[in-house]
């Protein structure tokens, strides 16, 4: 049997012939990765190695990063990993050398370099070779080929894996030329389609201009558009408010601590928006320094611009724009920034048009209705009568025409300007309050301009120093204030006060108050004619009354004289009063005057007739008489009974006395109940005096027996006290601390009760002199951070020492009862009032609730416990009683909580 042919003998393929396949399939190599398992699997067959790696130098050039293993496993500790290339690694040495390392024997490589396994933490292997890879002279990385037995390099093998590293070097240069090309068709995409979203947006946004008329919508639009562009950029649309920058529109990405400062507000020194402001046109700016443009949250943005918004000439609104992703602006960016802001700019202008129009329209239906009112106003001039529902009624048609706002109606009374009539709310609690109180009257120049001028006044921004009324008028915008003339003169004032900024008043705004308010004076005085002729019309109503009464024959009548034929009616009265019947008087006024006036009035009783018939200008007059036997008659029960008479008059068309009737009334118990009051007034001032002096007396003869105790108990403690237990001390601390608050006490019942016992003549005192001294004693004993101050304060008629101790209890009252944290400050001021000067003490302290502010001057009356302050509760009580005996009157105006104000009034000096 013959054996079977023997197989063929394959001899492995030659270096070159794994090359020509390394080229042939590096030439279907996409990506790296391909490459490198183009590139180890035969370095690693041909030369029997047992791994190998690929190190990569990374785009800044500073470090090796690992691409690519094969034949490790996993977890192998090898030497082969990220690292910096500083020379102290293989793969760093031939690099730089630009050439190949081979480490044949185990051992070599360490010894080479003796610190590699510490710092990587890995294992050499027992030979390696080290690859540089270059392309075009620029290092790319390495390849890195592992054995676990020594191996000797030959020159071909030399060749053979310079060759392959140089192969790789070339296909990754392709393949990254490759996905550089890519990268760049994929970025054209991109921009193309964001190009065309930009447009698209671009053609919605400027068909939108021609439509839309609302600004933040527009501005949304605008906003949207740029995003389209700028996918790393950030648009805000801000409006000028209140000096401020205040940010109204944003594009999705600003949120958190940037979207809090930019909606608080930049202001317009900021260098971007300065820029801007003086230039009145676009403004960009490149390599964007958070720091120094001064906007907080913003140091990560590369380019920034902002577009000035151009409305009517000003300068109201502004679009800012941040890019992250860019440190310069292109042309092409620049343009389309400043297309999209021209055309938000027409669309803004456009807008600001439209609202416009829709004002005026607004308006002429405002006037229109405003006509229409005013007829109505017309209407009910002329038919109604009570002067403040015609102010109101005049207040409605003028606030119709205007814009939102309140109509004030004042009248002087006094010191004051008295508020008689309102229509509308004024959104200040405060500002409220003080117009209900009244508006003292020198101070309300917003009033007096027009009251003395009789002129309107008009004001386009209301200056809250008018009035001196502070912050309370902070929201207020256009005022105008006009005289009410009645007759002819100025009877009070009509305001009208509109919110929000500046009006300027028109003429047609003037004229339509101006026309309103002389109407509604011609009303006044229609109406004041009216109530004029409705009394007169009662007066005659209770004359014919009266006369009827006369001319039936009452016994409530005396008589009714006839001037023309001098000839008297008497009534019943006659006999009942005089004691004269009818009969025996004659029917004359010389008669009746010689029989029942007493002689010692007849000549005054002449002389009044004859001034009553002389004057013409009243209706008529009252006056008394006390008849000879009628002034003190006895009647049947013994009693005394007084009596007195009135005549009163009546007028023709010509003011001539006409008629003359006297009434009689028994003003017996009337004057006994005057003598008893003037009785009982007299018992009580002497009743008072001798409390006083009691009081006095009392006081200071309580002083010793106080210092006696309070002293021995003192001495007690002293010598005693180290053999009493704790509750023998705790008794005589109590004993020593009730004998001071009774010193206390003794010491202000004496000083209450030499209010008057010790009293000195009013004089004129310098009040700021007393103050000031009162101060300076005050002062070292106050708490901490305490203030006192005054205005300026007047001379006034008073007793100096008890002008001492009045403002000396008033001012330690708001030091002591202060808040807890909060530094008491007192202040005094004064003004005048009439022939007064009226003073206010004022504190920030604790403050009293209204139920308590007459319990207060009541002595030994106390709102706390001594525990928490120190007092005996006499001391406002002594403050009532001088400021009383000053003849003036003293009260408090206090909110709990803020502090209070007390108001004393004193005469002048």
């Amino acid at each position: 049997m013959s054996n079977p042919p023997a197989a063929p003998f394959l001899a492995p393929p030659s270096l070159v012939e794994r090359l020509q396949a390394v080229t042939e399939s590096l030439a279907a190599a996409h990506t790296a990765q391909e490459v490198f398992q183009v590139i180890l699997t035969p370095a690693l067959q041909a030369l029997e190695a047992v791994a190998g790696a690929v190190l990569l130098v990374d785009r800044a050039g500073g470090r090796l990063i690992l691409a690519a293993t094969q034949g490790h496993t996993e977890d192998a500790q090898t030497l082969w990993q990220d690292g910096p290339l500083d020379g102290n690694v293989p793969a760093g040495d031939a690099l730089r050398r630009h050439e190949p390392l081979f480490f044949e024997q185990e051992g070599e490589l360490v010894r080479a370099y003796p610190e590699l396994e510490a710092r990587v933490g890995g294992v050499a292997p027992v030979a390696s070779a080290v690859l540089p890879m270059f392309l075009d002279d620029q290092p790319l990385g390495t390849i890195i080929l592992d054995f676990k037995e020594p191996h000797h390099f030959t020159p071909d093998e030399a060749r053979f894996l310079r060759t392959l590293a140089a192969q790789c070097a070339i296909a990754l240069g392709r393949v990254q030329l490759l996905a550089d090309l890519q990268r760049q068709v994929d970025e054209r995409t991109q921009q193309l389609q964001t190009d065309a979203s930009a447009q698209e947006a671009f053609v919605t946004f400027t068909e939108a201009v021609g439509t839309t008329t609302g600004v933040l919508s527009l501005t949304q639009q605008a906003i949207d558009v740029l995003r389209t562009r700028f996918r790393d950029g950030t648009i805000v649309y801000y409006t000028h408010e209140d000096g401020l920058w205040k940010a109204r529109a944003w594009s999705e990405d600003v949120h958190g601590a940037l979207l809090e400062s930019l909606t608080a507000g930049l202001p317009g020194r900021t260098p971007l928006i300065h820029r801007a402001l003086e230039a009145r046109t676009a403004v960009f700016t490149d390599a964007w320094d958070h720091e120094r443009e001064e906007v907080e949250h913003t140091a990560d943005y590369g380019v920034a611009a902002a577009y000035p918004l151009i409305v009517s000439g000003e300068v109201d609104h502004l679009l800012l724009f941040g890019l992250k992703d860019r440190q310069r602006w292109s042309v092409r960016d620049r343009a389309l920034v400043r297309a999209v802001g021209r055309g938000l700019n027409l669309a803004l202008e456009r807008a600001e048009q439209a609202a416009s129009q829709a004002r005026q329209t607004a308006e002429l239906d405002a006037r229109t209705r405003a006509l229409e009112s005013f007829a109505d106003l017309t209407r009910d001039l002329s038919v109604e009568v009570d002067p403040y529902v015609l102010v109101q009624r005049a207040q409605a048609v003028v606030l119709s025409l205007l814009p939102e706002g309140y109509a004030l109606y004042f009248e002087p009374e006094g010191d004051l300007w008295v508020l008689r009539a309102q229509t509308g709310e004024l959104r200040s609690a405060a500002l409220q309050a003080t117009a209900d109180a009244g508006l003292p009257y020198e101070q309300a120049n917003n009033l007096l301009i027009p009251y003395h001028s009789r002129a309107p006044y008009y004001q386009d921004q209301y200056n809250r120093d008018t009035d001196r009324l502070d912050e309370m008028v902070a929201h207020l915008g256009a005022s105008a204030t006009l005289p009410v003339l009645v007759n002819g003169q100025p009877q009070g004032v009509f305001a009208v006060v509109l919110f929000g900024g500046v009006r300027h008043w028109t003429r047609p705004d003037q004229a339509a108050l101006e026309s309103v308010v002389r109407s509604l004076g011609l009303a006044l005085e229609r109406a004041r004619s009216v109530a004029d002729l409705e009394a007169r019309t009662r007066e005659v109503a209770a004359w014919r009354e009266r006369y009827e009464v006369a001319v039936r024959g009452s016994g409530a009548v005396l008589y009714d004289w006839d001037p023309v034929t001098d000839a008297i009616l008497y009534g019943g009265a006659v006999e009942e009063i005089t004691g004269y019947p009818p009969e025996e008087l004659d029917g004359n006024l010389g008669d009746w005057t010689e029989r029942l006036i007493h002689p010692d009035d007849r000549e005054t009783f002449s002389q009044e007739i004859a001034r009553v018939i002389a004057s013409g200008d009243e209706a008529h007059v009252s006056f008394r008489l006390l008849h000879k036997d009628g002034r003190v008659r006895e009647v049947e029960d013994g009693r005394v009974r007084e009596v007195e008479d009135e005549g009163y008059f009546k007028r023709g068309a010509q003011g001539e006395v006409t008629r003359m009737v006297g009434f009689v009334r028994d003003v017996t118990d009337r004057r006994q109940a005057e003598r008893q009051l003037r009785q009982a007034n007299a018992e009580l001032r002497r009743s008072n005096a001798e409390l006083e002096q009691f009081a006095y007396v009392a006081s200071h003869d309580l002083q010793a027996p106080i210092r006696a105790v309070t002293s021995f108990a003192g001495v007690i403690d002293k010598r005693y006290g180290e053999q009493l237990d704790e509750r023998g001390r705790l008794y005589l601390r109590q004993i020593v601390e009730s004998g001071e608050h009774m010193k206390r006490l003794v010491d202000d019942l004496l000083a209450f009760s030499r209010v008057h016992t010790q009293a000195r003549d009013l004089l004129p005192v310098d009040a700021e002199a007393v103050f000031d001294a009162v101060a300076r004693r005050l002062v070292p004993d106050s708490p901490e951070g305490a203030r006192i101050t005054r205005d300026a304060l007047p001379v006034v008629l008073a007793d100096a020492q008890q002008l001492d101790q009045l403002l000396q209890n008033l001012i330690s009252n708001g030091l002591k009862y202060h808040r807890e944290g909060v530094p008491p400050q007192v202040h005094v001021r004064a003004e005048r009032v009439g022939e007064l000067w009226r003073f206010a003490v004022s504190d920030n302290g604790i403050g009293i609730e209204p139920q308590y502010f007459e319990r207060i001057f009541v002595i030994f009356q106390r709102l706390h416990g001594r525990e928490a302050f120190e007092g005996t509760g006499i001391g406002l009580a002594v403050c009532k009683k001088i400021v009383e005996r000053h003849g003036g009157h003293l009260w408090l105006e206090s909110a709990l909580g803020q502090g209070s104000t007390f108001f004393f009034t004193l005469p002048e000096g």
